[in-house]
């Protein structure tokens, strides 16, 4: 049944582009509207099936606005045919503005719900795309509407088609720019209504002589026809009834395409001008709505401009925050938060100056206290330990984790009788009724970063073996127990 489904979309589609063949040679006349109304019903029939057999019922409000606008389509064009050239406005134009009214809504909430998060970026590039296709409508399709209309409800109705058009081209911009046309069955309900406003563009910018011409009317009604196709095509697709969902692509960005549309849309201006004055003897008679399409899309640059700047100095604030986080994780310690052992060796070598002392501490029996109490238990010890042993040294005095449960201390400006009294408080505050040995080694103005601490090592393992729970003070010559 899923093969069946995922083939049906391309068959309809395919059988559809044939029919359209015979429908394009046709002459105007009944043959004409009734193979109209076949091939329109025909999209329209396979969109209202398809939603009937979903199950996801509460989520088609969006794509049952817009069977209603091609059904509005399909019967607005079939009571023009009955009617013979009826007044405007009349029923057709009601019918016609209906389904636009539809499918505006539709789109609108369609893209609300495939792209729900607010984008400014996106929104002020749609913006300026928008902006520049609507001074070709004002221009091109407007004003001329508006000028043919014999009363003001005429003009109104007139300018109304073009107006709708411009709606759903912004819609699709918007879609399209931030990732929303993701899916198959969404790129062809977005070709479809594409191909409309490609059909009504037709009639702006194609000499209406050529349209007389039996080949030019033919492709111009088959792409009108070709909406209805589409249509059905995105409804039989397996996909069709998932588009109301969020779009996986939204975040997907498109510089290839977004770039060369905003630079068409800035030139629009420019290009309009310069044709004006090519044709009408270097007058502009629409310089005013030309002047006012420019400025706005000017200001939505500069927008846009500056949303890009606010978001390269927050970026920037957010590297160096996290530069700032690298280098606190890349010289502490994970564990214990104290200077790691890369960073101590750094320090040291900056440190060494007359009176400066090194005291190696190792927690006594800790690997015992690991096998009774749990590595958990003993992670906590040496943070607790790390925090007391803090609170109990002066401001430029730097305690490290030398490595294990063994630490490090750099007391600046302090001989070993003070450096003994300091780590005298240190074992006070030591947690849990713990013991630490100690190797105190004062630096004698010539030896090396290295030979200092190994002094302060010898004089550690030397508290050791004389029982643990004390401090130990190195000298050139011997180790003094205290």
């Amino acid at each position: 049944m899923r093969q069946l489904s995922a083939r049906a979309w391309w068959i309809y589609l395919t059988v559809f582009l044939l029919a359209l063949i015979p429908y394009a040679l046709l002459p105007v006349g009944l043959l004409f509207g009734v193979y109209f109304e076949v091939l329109a019903w025909s999209g329209v029939l396979a969109m209202a099936y398809r939603l009937v057999l979903s199950r996801r019922r509460q989520e088609l409000g969006p794509l049952w606005l817009l069977v209603f606008w091609a059904a509005c389509g399909a019967t607005g064009v079939l009571v023009l045919t009955l009617m013979d050239r009826p007044p405007s406005p009349g029923i057709p134009d009601l019918i016609f503005l209906a389904g636009s009214l539809a499918q505006i809504t539709g789109m609108v909430w369609l893209v609300r719900r495939r792209v729900p998060a607010r984008n400014r970026e996106r929104l002020l590039d749609s913006a300026v795309i928008s902006c520049g296709y609507a001074l070709v409508v004002a221009i091109f399709l407007i004003k001329p509407a508006v000028a043919q209309a014999g009363s003001i409800p005429a003009a109104v109705t007139l300018a109304a088609y073009p107006m709708s058009d411009l709606f759903i081209f912004a819609l699709l911009i918007s879609l399209l720019l931030s990732g929303g046309l993701g899916s198959r069955a969404m790129r062809l309900l977005a070709f479809a209504q594409l191909a409309l406003l490609v059909y009504d563009l037709a009639y702006a910018f194609i000499p209406e002589f050529l349209f007389q011409q039996s080949v030019a009317a033919g492709v111009a009604n088959a792409v009108s026809v070709l909406v209805y196709g589409l249509l059905g095509a995105a409804a039989l697709h397996p996909s069709f009834t998932d588009i109301t969902s969020v779009s996986s692509l939204e975040r997907r960005d498109l510089p290839w395409l977004r770039t060369p549309l905003l630079w068409a849309a800035s030139m629009t201006g420019p290009g309009l001008l310069a044709y004006e004055a090519w044709k009408y003897d270097s007058r502009v008679p629409d310089a005013i709505v030309i002047a006012v399409g420019c400025t706005v899309i000017f200001g939505l640059v500069v927008g846009r401009l500056q949303v890009l700047v606010s978001r390269v100095n927050t970026q920037s604030v957010e590297l160096a925050e996290q530069a700032d986080r690298l280098v606190v994780l890349a010289s502490s310690d994970g564990l214990t938060g104290l200077v790691n052992r890369r960073t101590w060796d750094d320090l040291l070598v900056a440190g060494l100056e007359p009176g400066a002392t090194v005291a190696l501490i190792d927690i006594d029996h800790f690997k015992r206290y690991n096998d009774t109490h749990g590595h958990q238990a003993g992670d906590r010890l040496l943070k607790t330990a790390a925090a007391a042993w803090s609170g109990q040294m002066r401001s430029h005095d730097v305690l490290a984790r030398y490595g294990g449960e063994e630490f490090v201390v750099l007391l600046p400006e302090c001989d070993a009788a003070a450096a003994t009294e300091i780590l005298g408080r240190l074992r006070g505050v030591t947690p849990d009724g713990q013991t630490f040995s100690a190797g105190i080694a004062s630096w004698d103005g010539r030896e090396t970063a290295d030979e200092l601490v190994a002094r302060a090592d010898g004089a550690l393992y030397a508290a050791k073996h004389a029982g643990r729970d004390r401090a130990v003070v190195a000298s050139p010559g011997h180790a003094l127990s205290v």
